[in-house]
């Protein structure tokens, strides 16, 4: 109840303050909540940016080739291992300074090293780039990813992570076409500048819209991670759903050319429809996960996707083709949030920054270990073998979170 000397306050027209405080305004209700959803949209660009650096060099390859010579396996793995140690990083980095200055170093360190690629030099250099930018961006997504756990409660943090990984799913759409146009234009090098740009817009939206927050004191929490049944089983079904989901993703454009469904020439438009069927899929199902239980959601589309990757491995017609594509597509990236946020709550508050920074590590590791699985069956039996090796371990994902990973005990929103 309003006390007397605050209504003769208000009266008398002095201090306004406490009537604000006994009624607060509609407003005043809704400003935690819109301050969470402009941080959470500073971290989706800050994704967006870190996930430009990792799609676009695969377009780039032949022209970089052309100028400094090299493969192009190791120019990917040296962005992929930068990424595994730099995630590995940001649980030790943010003890000592705190999560958002975490990500800043992070940030700050990607645009230095996007900015780099403008300046000229041999295959050692651009080797040396590559993993100095991939070390930032592991670093910078860790920190990322535990910021957005920290600021959604887990009943509202499906939807939440869904929005933050429609920022890295907008990096295909947008950073494929637009560095085959700088490509095209012969400044191939154009794109990291770009990347930068928008790596320094995300770095001021971050560090205007982000609480400080204070470090975690103690000691490192990466082996009591590691000790952590549920956490593990969470990693393990992280690996083998995005390692299986990236590397079909990136063998399917030689399939489609080799077989004369879709030239290389003509694919930009597919990948950027499928591009932006995923980004589609991150921000309006995590909202649905949250309603159904994120481990419901997660385990339901792990059924989903293993039908989807069947299903393209009998070559069906190219309509049948496109559409049960496009439906992968936005499954996978519907699972992707949900699921992040489900391992998000597998270890102690205490641990966040050490679970994100072996979640970013399992990630880069899964890619590289289905590549490297990938390779022979393609060899021996084709892409369709590909797709029965994505569908097992999607399968596999399923399995190790119905078997070790439970729903965490409390309202589900």
């Amino acid at each position: 109840m309003e006390s007397v000397s605050t209504r003769d306050s208000a009266r008398d027209g002095g201090d306004d303050r406490a009537v604000v405080a006994a009624h607060p305004t509609h407003a005043e209700d809704r400003a935690p909540a819109r301050r969470e959803a402009l941080a959470i949209a500073a971290l989706s660009l800050a994704a967006f940016s870190l996930n430009l650096n990792t799609n676009v060099l695969g377009a780039l390859l032949p022209f970089v080739r052309a100028e400094v010579g090299g493969a192009g396996g190791p120019l990917l793995a040296a962005a992929g291992f930068g990424s595994a140690v730099g995630a590995l990083l940001c649980d030790r980095l943010a003890r000592r300074i705190g999560r958002r200055s975490a990500l800043v170093v992070g940030l700050a360190g990607f645009v230095a090293a996007s900015a780099l690629h403008l300046v000229p030099g041999p295959l050692g250099w651009l080797l040396a780039l590559r993993a100095a930018a991939g070390a930032a961006v592991g670093l910078a997504y860790a920190a990322a990813s535990a910021l957005v756990a920290e600021l959604a409660p887990y009943g509202r943090r499906g939807a939440a992570m869904g929005r933050f990984n429609a920022g890295m799913f907008l990096a295909i759409p947008v950073g494929l076409p637009l560095s085959v146009a700088f490509a095209s234009a012969g400044a191939w090098r154009a794109i990291f500048a770009a990347q930068a740009g928008v790596g320094a817009l995300a770095l001021w939206w971050a560090v205007r819209a982000l609480p400080a927050g204070a470090p975690e004191r103690g000691r490192g929490a990466l082996g009591a991670v590691l000790r952590n049944g549920k956490a593990v089983a969470g990693l393990v079904a992280t690996l083998l759903h995005v390692g299986s989901f990236f590397v079909t993703v990136q063998l399917a454009t030689t399939w489609l050319d080799a077989t004369g469904r879709l030239p290389r020439d003509g694919q930009m438009p597919v990948w950027i429809g499928l591009g932006l069927a995923a980004v589609a899929g991150s921000a309006l199902f995590g909202r649905v996960s949250d309603a159904l239980g994120k481990r419901r959601f997660v385990l339901g589309s792990s059924l989903a996707l293993v039908a989807g990757f069947l299903t393209l491995a009998t070559e069906p017609p190219t309509p049948v083709l496109a559409l049960v594509g496009a439906l992968v597509a936005v499954v996978a990236s519907a699972r992707t949030g949900p699921l992040q946020a489900l391992v998000s709550a597998a270890a102690p508050a205490d641990q966040l920054d050490a679970l994100m920074s072996w979640r970013g590590c399992f990630m880069q590791a899964g890619v590289g270990l289905f590549a490297l699985a990938a390779g022979p069956v393609l060899d021996g039996v084709g892409f369709p073998g590909v797709l029965w090796l994505a569908a097992g371990c999607q399968a596999a994902s399923y399995a190790v979170l119905w078997l070790g990973l439970p729903e965490p005990p409390g309202p589900r929103a």
